[in-house]
């Protein structure tokens, strides 16, 4: 009996080791950013979380998409790219002229309002994760794709704050209102 339920095991571990291979540790490999993986999450997630593509997160890991992620490992991710703000500095006043400028003047004050609880109305803030830029902290990666409408061709084009304040505007109007500031 005891032979039986060790045959048993053994034949249960096999196969579900065969199932997939489980996602190494990056602890011993030489990553310069780590990501610990966290239930629900799978490459692709970790990829968006850490701003970058599912392509670099599985060859820094020498992984597949089907590799198998266990809650508590840690991967390897693409260190986040520095973005540098401009030199170029602008006073206080010149920067709530650029938003006032760009927005309506029934929205001004909310759009004043919001940049100063985004940036405190510094054109070179950048997010803690690294994602977003300016005074209305925009999401470069994630709104890329109808930036150069508004003259927006690069994550360091948003550091000026007239460009900001307008893109801002034109979010507020992609999205029928202030939803991606609340």
């Amino acid at each position: 009996m005891v032979n039986r339920m060790r045959r048993v095991l053994v034949c249960a571990v096999i196969a579900s080791c065969s199932l997939g291979a489980v996602a190494p540790s990056a602890q011993a490999a030489n990553c310069s950013a780590t990501y610990t993986v966290k239930s629900g999450d799978s490459w692709w997630r970790i990829a968006e979380k850490n701003n970058t593509n599912l392509r670099k997160v599985l060859t820094l890991n020498n992984a597949k998409k089907t590799t198998k992620l266990l809650v508590g490992n840690t991967v390897c991710v693409p260190a986040p790219a520095q973005v540098a703000p401009p030199a170029q500095n602008f006073t206080r006043a010149e920067v709530i002229q650029f938003i006032r400028d760009a927005w309506p003047d029934e929205l001004e004050e909310r759009a004043l309002a919001i940049a100063q609880r985004e940036s405190k109305l510094r054109p070179g803030a950048v997010s803690g994760s690294g994602c977003c830029y300016g005074l209305f902290q925009i999401y470069y990666r994630w709104h890329k794709t109808w930036l150069p409408n508004v003259g927006v061709n690069s994550a360091r084009d948003l550091f000026d704050p007239r460009l900001n304040a307008i893109a801002a505007y034109r979010m507020y109007q992609r999205n029928n209102g202030w939803g991606p500031w609340e």
